[in-house]
């Protein structure tokens, strides 16, 4: 134990005890089956980051406003945990569309192990190889395992079906020319620059996900820069600074992107759709006022 932590820590607490608690702070559970098995199965605190939300402004630890529910606390999880599994569902079309795309560029622009190619890349380049040193040592992936067998160098475009949304990040923003960048942005119809740093945010959101962890009332730390152009797309978003740290711009270029990776898909509507179910938390969420008028949201659009 940390000799500085004078505090002792507080006792376990039964599920009894736990809901006993709640009660005396205010929350109203009505279901005795409901509250006991969310409890046993998400864990108290788990949930607390989600009655956080329900809180009177000064009442600390002890008092939740009036009316509050354990089954509108189970709601909001349900909601986040759904919005979750959505956003997971985009950057995953998006994540092997950038592979290909990171693949092909390069590979048509310096051979088959244009990762090797040091020209191509700043400073970290070296850190990068021993980044993929390490995943060919414990690699499971058939195809490299093939390669490597033989004592040859995976092709790019096998190696990049190894790589996670992360490594693709760093590979992007080690890259030493602006042509190269832009090129693996254009089919995406965005500056490389402001592109790049959305595959960045992105990797951030999908860790979030990937740990369950929540994205409701919670700022997101790593942020993007927005992009200027198209202007189609720069009406859509939320400039407002005071919400620029929700979820609203994330939304929004992952439902432009997955316009161009995959055309015709309803993501966009299925999100729009699971969103107006909760119209109560939009403002949190950073979304404008008129959200559901802009091209990327309408319902039907022309």
């Amino acid at each position: 134990m940390n000799p500085k932590r004078k505090t002792p820590p507080k006792p376990a607490r039964t599920i009894e005890e736990q809901i006993e608690i709640l009660r005396k702070r205010g929350m109203v559970i009505d279901d005795e089956g409901q509250a006991p098995h969310a409890l046993e199965h998400l864990n108290y605190y788990r949930l607390s980051g989600y009655w956080m939300s329900f809180k009177l402004p000064d009442g600390g630890e002890e008092a939740f406003r009036s009316g509050t529910t354990f089954e509108s606390v189970v709601e909001l999880y349900e909601f986040d945990r759904s919005l979750r599994l959505t956003i997971t569902d985009a950057i995953e079309r998006f994540e092997i569309s950038l592979r290909t795309r990171w693949a092909y560029v390069l590979g048509h622009r310096a051979g088959p192990n244009a990762h090797r190619e040091a020209e191509l890349f700043k400073k970290s380049h070296p850190r990068l190889l021993e980044d993929i040193e390490k995943i060919y040592k414990k690699t499971k992936n058939t195809f490299l395992k093939h390669y490597l067998a033989k004592d040859e160098e995976p092709p790019i475009w096998a190696l990049c079906e190894v790589l996670t949304l992360s490594n693709l990040s760093k590979w992007l923003s080690s890259l030493k020319n602006h042509r190269d960048r832009q090129a693996i942005a254009d089919p995406y119809g965005l500056h490389e620059t402001p592109f790049c740093s959305f595959v960045h945010h992105l990797a951030y959101i999908r860790n979030v996900c990937a740990h369950h962890n929540q994205l409701l009332n919670s700022p997101l730390t790593v942020l993007f820069k927005l992009p200027e152009n198209p202007r189609e797309l720069e009406e859509q978003l939320q400039r407002d600074p005071a919400r620029a740290k929700r979820l609203y711009n994330t939304l929004t270029l992952l439902a432009w992107l997955i316009g161009t990776v995959r055309p015709g898909s309803t993501w966009a509507e299925e999100t729009r759709q699971l969103i107006a179910s909760r119209e109560d938390l939009c403002e949190n969420m950073g979304f404008p006022q008129g959200w559901k008028r802009f091209k990327l949201w309408r319902e039907d659009p022309p």
